[in-house]
């Protein structure tokens, strides 16, 4: 048994901080995806410091309101009151390269041709409680958390590759390709324990959220005429589904999770705006238009050894059919995606004075490229702070892909028809949870 000394701290002090770190969040874009992913929304969304530094494991564990997305079932756990409440700002940063061939057509070496960084934020929120532990334990949770992130941004500057025109290395062309937005979930679970060794439950989600997609090109090069121009869709996208979970202690040291999540159908007006030079107004056509994402398996263990300190070991699998994904847009099911097995573990060490030391690895497939998957690396740290605790996460992710271009070029540029394009993602968290 630990016994900590705490300072006696006013619940308003308690109240201004979580406000303040929501106030920060809401503030701020959400989200960081590549290009692949901003069709359809990242696969690696935020929700909490202390669950992403552990891959996001908790398909068998409990982890307060968050338990809505992952498994339900294991809200029946709670004991008491849990608030969670975080932000975190995300790296992304892309180089764009095309191979260099000499005058004998050997290769020679990859030259950039496109850098971005850009750094965005998110916030998250959850609550858990027990409504009544007599004749069954019934909890309740409430969630709101990122689901399909879509913010990318790219941006280039063509310049003229003719060494003997005046100025040399002029702009013809300044280019910018964007997405923002991003669909995120309100859930409210419910999980009962039905006997001591088995616990069940269900949630419901509220998805909501914008997508707004925008091709800018201004021309600066005016002997052929004026080809500058600026066109957006915007999509305001709303939808709702379920998710079912059943949690079992089959041993003193181990714990089982399983969680089915249907499928999620959201749709809304899609609105494409042009507006090219010499317009004296955009054009703009609307129409509704629908997306239905796949459902998802959970399967999760959790195992803890005969360690003192606690020390936790969690493992999930995730499964989802991303050939089944539906776009209104382009006709049925996408068959150009992939099926997707998502693979993550977490640890977490206790030491005596209340600090937790995390650790995640994650490895997942790739919806949307089929040269390989996703690595992420994550590592956390969480310690006593105002009657709670404070977690800080760290992830880090790169990806490379071969993608055509995002902007063509003209006849006379020497291009290939496709990039190696290089992504490097890495995203801080900052949490705070507290159980009165």
């Amino acid at each position: 048994m630990t016994t900590l000394a705490t300072k006696t701290i006013r619940p308003t002090t308690t109240f201004l901080v979580a406000l303040g770190l929501l106030l920060l969040g809401a503030a701020a874009p959400i989200g960081a995806v590549t290009q692949i992913e901003s069709t359809y929304g990242g696969q690696s969304p935020w929700f909490t410091a202390e669950l992403n530094s552990q891959s996001v494991t908790g398909a068998a564990k409990y982890r307060g309101g968050m338990n809505n997305i992952l498994n339900p079932a294991a809200l029946a756990e709670a004991k008491n009151l849990r608030f969670d409440l975080g932000v975190n700002a995300a790296y992304h940063e892309e180089d764009r390269f095309q191979p260099l061939f000499d005058s004998f057509q050997s290769l020679v070496d990859d030259v950039a041709i496109a850098s971005n960084q850009n750094t965005w934020w998110g916030y998250g929120f959850a609550m858990a409680a027990q409504l009544d532990p007599e004749p069954l334990p019934i909890c309740i949770g409430l969630s709101l958390a990122d689901r399909y992130p879509f913010a990318y941004r790219f941006e280039e500057e063509l310049r003229d590759p003719d060494v003997f025109n005046d100025p040399r290395d002029r702009i013809l062309e300044e280019r910018v390709y964007e997405v923002t937005g991003t669909l995120r979930q309100l859930s409210l679970g419910l999980g009962i324990g039905a006997t001591s060794w088995l616990n069940f439950g269900a949630s419901i989600h509220y998805a909501f959220g914008d997508r707004t997609e925008r091709w800018t090109v201004r021309d600066n090069d005016l002997g052929d005429g004026d080809q500058s121009y600026d066109n957006h869709n915007s999509w305001a996208l709303k939808g709702a589904n379920a998710s079912f979970g059943l949690q079992s202690r089959v041993h003193e040291r181990v714990q089982l999770g399983l969680a089915y999540e249907t499928r999620l159908t959201v749709d809304g007006t899609f609105v494409v705006s042009t507006f090219d030079a010499g317009d004296t107004a955009p054009t703009e056509v609307g129409r509704l238009q629908s997306l239905r994402y796949p459902d998802y398996w959970r399967f999760g263990g959790t195992f803890y050894p005969r360690s003192d300190p606690r020390t936790v070991f969690t493992v999930d699998v995730v499964y989802a059919d991303w050939t089944k994904m539906e776009d209104s847009r382009v006709g049925s099911e996408t068959e150009f995606l992939n099926e997707v097995v998502d693979v993550r573990i977490g640890l977490e060490h206790s030491f005596y004075n209340g600090t937790d030391l995390r650790f995640g690895f994650r490895r997942y497939d790739s919806y949307a490229s089929d040269e390989g998957g996703n690595s992420v690396f994550a590592a956390g740290v969480g310690f006593p702070v105002l009657q709670g605790q404070l977690s800080i996460s760290l992830e880090m992710n790169k990806q490379q892909t071969r993608l055509e271009h995002i902007f063509g070029y003209p006849e006379d540029f020497v291009a290939d028809e496709t990039a190696r394009v290089d992504d490097l993602r890495t995203r801080l968290g900052l949490g705070w949870t507290r159980e009165f």
